[in-house]
């Protein structure tokens, strides 16, 4: 069964959320301060949601540095995060979600927090892949770290550590997808191999490819993009992140096998008179559509934290402190 961690500061709340998470089919630890709070996340478990309720008439900041604490930890990067306040309080909502939090609910809300429960208490469906994939990878961790990733998904996976040993492979298997280190074994760099692939006939020539790299500068990742890298992403990365792109990259090449326009946003009101961006626009009205933030990074090709960072300015600038209110601000307008 799912659970949820539940941080209680005010010390009036767990009662009410435990008996919301039961009905939800929801298992639940709870604490009440910011010790045993940290000794929970920084343990093994797996959550599906944390909940903070923020402490009434003192100053907020235990709320924020857990909820600040947690996205710095690796497993819970991702975590969705939902603030609890009694009263509706702008600044404290934004700066909520600039600290780290999803979400922000007010404890009348019950409906909402009800709903919220009822999602994350649903098992989440596998997307599995099948077929075989390439990784082209010389350290030794990182490939096995990947390898465990892809076949989770349903691959069969085929390492190898030099650009040399990737040509052999191509010239021998067709894939359904390959990763591709910039940094490699040899003289040669990953570029190379990728160059080589984009220039085989059909259908080895249109694998999706994403490329990996420790470098994270502009002038590598134009270049493999150039060449025709489907993706480039730069290590560190998370293990979410990886599926998220994996996922949109074989998403987008199979709508683009049987002719099908990949995902737009919807055309919505720009509210200019706002000072919304047009990016700050585009993630606002897909947040108007019901879709997720994890969804939006993997349809606008962006990162899950870059969105979070534009759902915190679109909110600020509309004077909402959560969807709901989004979505009635819209309606009325």
């Amino acid at each position: 069964m799912p659970t949820m961690l539940c941080i209680d500061f005010s010390g009036n709340q767990s009662k009410a959320v435990t008996q919301l998470a039961a009905a939800s089919g929801l298992n639940i630890k709870s604490c009440g301060n910011a010790q045993e709070g940290l000794e929970y996340l920084n343990s093994s478990d797996n959550y599906v949601l944390m909940l903070v309720v923020n402490q009434e008439n003192t100053n907020d900041d235990a709320g924020l540095n857990i909820i600040r604490s947690a996205r710095l930890l690796a497993n819970r990067a991702t975590m969705p995060v939902i603030l609890l306040m009694k009263d509706r309080d702008l600044e404290l909502a934004h700066t909520a979600l600039l600290a780290g939090a999803t979400e922000v609910y007010l404890r009348a809300e019950i409906a909402l927090l009800n709903n919220l429960m009822n999602e994350f208490s649903k098992p989440v469906p596998e997307i599995m892949q099948s077929g075989r994939m390439l990784l082209v990878e010389d350290d030794e961790f990182q490939a096995d770290f990947i390898t465990l990733l892809c076949q989770a998904l349903g691959f069969t996976v085929d390492h190898c550590d030099s650009v040399d040993a990737g040509i052999e492979l191509v010239n021998k298997h067709q894939y359904q997808f390959a990763v591709v280190d910039i940094l490699l074994l040899g003289t040669q760099s990953g570029l190379s191999l990728l160059r080589y692939i984009r220039q085989m006939n059909v259908p080895q020539s249109s694998i999706p490819i994403m490329v990996i790299s420790g470098f994270n500068d502009a002038a590598r990742r134009v270049e493999a993009l150039r060449l025709g890298a489907d993706d480039y992403l730069s290590k560190p990365f998370s293990q979410e992140e990886f599926i998220w792109r994996l996922q949109r990259i074989m998403q987008d090449h199979s709508n683009h096998d049987h002719g099908k326009p990949s995902p737009t946003t919807s055309h919505l009101p720009k509210w200019k008179k706002y000072g919304l961006s047009s990016r700050e626009s585009e993630i606002c009205a897909e947040l108007i559509r019901g879709i997720s933030d994890k969804q939006i990074a993997i349809e606008l090709n962006i990162s899950f934290w870059t969105v979070r960072t534009h759902i915190g300015k679109v909110f600020n600038k509309l004077d909402v402190i959560n969807r709901r209110e989004l979505m009635a601000r819209y309606i009325a307008s």
